[in-house]
């Protein structure tokens, strides 16, 4: 069973993620793929929506399914993952392949850099 300061984390972390991600596929989005007829609604709700339906399993389900190390977690939850949020984009954007590769790289790679940055900074606090 997760501690609250482990679930507290996972919170914090969610939001960051949502964020982060949901920006970079705007970004991709508008400015890569110059798709101007979908909605500004609709890019964020897909950003949500790709991050909420995946981070729970990166967090909990994955790690604790043989019990493994976050690291070894993360070598198999997340190319699982991106491929779950390339999906998503595609199937609720309908952007092409291409684009949601992009948008899903692109959003992994910020939140995953800038998160630890930002700690190294002291600029990240958990909730």
């Amino acid at each position: 069973m997760p501690s609250i300061a482990y679930v507290h984390r996972f919170v914090t972390s969610m939001a960051f993620t949502m964020i982060v991600e949901t920006a970079m596929l705007f970004i991709v989005v508008r400015l890569v793929a110059k798709e101007k007829g979908i909605a500004t609604w609709r890019i964020i709700a897909a950003g949500f929506l790709a991050s909420y339906a995946t981070i729970p399993y990166v967090w909990f389900v994955i790690p604790r399914v043989v019990e493994w190390e976050r690291e070894t977690s993360l070598l198999v939850s997340e190319p699982l993952i991106f491929l779950i949020e390339i999906a998503i984009y595609r199937l609720v954007l309908g952007i092409q392949w291409r684009h949601a590769v992009l948008a899903s790289l692109v959003g992994n790679l910020a939140s995953y850099l800038l998160g630890p940055f930002l700690r190294g900074q002291g600029l990240w606090i958990y909730w």
